[in-house]
């Protein structure tokens, strides 16, 4: 956190394409010169501390609703405006009144009970998760962030929003040309501003895959690079680093559980050799052509004629970031998994 003269300088620094949330801690009796700062630099202003404290008091005390004003004033005590956090999200040109990192906290995962309890929670917090390949792997960075599995997120994509991307991303007009990263950082400050995140903007390289994968307790893995594919496994292996992949494809969904099974081949053993193109190896992953449904099929013999790339849908995308979080949520609190590969989408069971 900041203080109120370090804000105002970061206001005369240049924030270009920012995602990165500045967080403000105010002192009784500055409100009024934040106040006036945010309107002279067109920062609309938005105070919903009332509400959030309300819900903090109904959390903790909701067998006793009668007591929840009183609970609230106590908690936020006579100087509400320097009670908490101001968020300031510089690309929103908007700042924003918000409880503490504790109690932010204790609220924004209160509706996870009991599918995850308090003392997974907290448990989760402690991880460190890393998301290569931010289209189906930007869905399941934000679902991840938003069941808080882990207290540090790192984001690696090289590439940038196109029109096309909007068929399935969670993106919009205003994002075209952004890094992915960006646009995903983004989506998860806006959800939790204190979550810790890392941009990896050129993407995982030879250079610096082994830093990368260092210190991770999950590898989500969807980028589109198969002899990065290889190499991230390849190294998680060696440090026991379980990896998950979905696909946008029949519900494909690989868990290759390392830490578990160090002796695990890469992609389960199922690609084999050096295919021509990337597309040759995600489909032998997949099972084969035999294994694709009928429309991407059909699809996939028309790219580089009248298609100009692999179908993808924006639900079968955020399908694939369910799968992923559901499977990270029981690796990461420690349930031993077995290697897995094979096709959970809903036409499975819904013929």
């Amino acid at each position: 956190m900041i203080d109120l003269d370090a804000f105002a300088g970061t206001l005369d620094a240049p924030s270009g394409h920012s995602w990165r949330p500045v967080i403000v801690r105010l002192r009784p009796g500055e409100m009024g010169r934040f106040t006036m700062l945010c309107r002279r630099r067109g920062i609309a202003v938005i105070d919903t501390i009332d509400r959030q404290l309300s819900e903090l008091a109904a959390v903790r005390l909701p067998d006793r609703p009668g007591e929840h004003e009183r609970y609230a004033r106590e908690v936020a005590g006579d100087h509400v405006s320097a009670y908490g956090a101001w968020v300031h999200l510089p690309w929103m040109s908007q700042v924003a009144h918000v409880l503490p990192p504790s109690d932010y906290f204790e609220v924004v995962t209160a509706r996870n009970q009991l599918k995850i309890t308090r003392a997974e929670q907290d448990l989760l917090r402690k991880k460190r998760v890393a998301v290569i390949g931010l289209s189906v792997g930007g869905e399941a960075a934000v679902a991840l962030a938003q069941e808080h599995l882990c207290g540090h997120i790192v984001l690696a994509d090289h590439d940038r929003l196109d029109l096309s991307n909007l068929n399935r991303l969670g993106a919009g007009l205003h994002d075209l040309g952004l890094p992915k990263t960006r646009i995903v950082a983004r989506r998860i400050a806006v959800i939790d501003p204190y979550l810790e995140i890392t941009l990896v903007e050129e993407g995982v390289t030879e250079d610096n895959a082994a830093e990368f994968v260092a210190g991770l307790d999950l590898l989500v893995d969807e980028c589109d690079g198969l002899a990065i594919k290889h190499l991230v496994r390849r190294l998680a292996r060696e440090r026991g680093v379980d990896v998950v992949y979905a696909a946008d494809e029949r519900g494909f969904l690989s868990v290759e559980p390392y830490g578990a099974d160090p002796g695990l081949e890469p992609f389960h053993g199922l690609v084999a050799g050096r295919p021509e193109t990337y597309l040759d190896g995600l489909i032998a992953w997949l099972g084969g052509r035999e294994e694709l449904s009928e429309r991407s099929r059909r699809s996939v013999e028309l790219i580089g004629t009248s298609l100009s790339g692999y179908p993808q849908l924006a639900g079968e995308a955020r399908y694939a970031a369910g799968q992923v979080a559901h499977v990270a949520r029981r690796l990461l609190l420690g349930e031993r998994m077995p290697p897995f590969h094979g096709h959970l989408g809903p036409e499975e069971f819904l013929p």
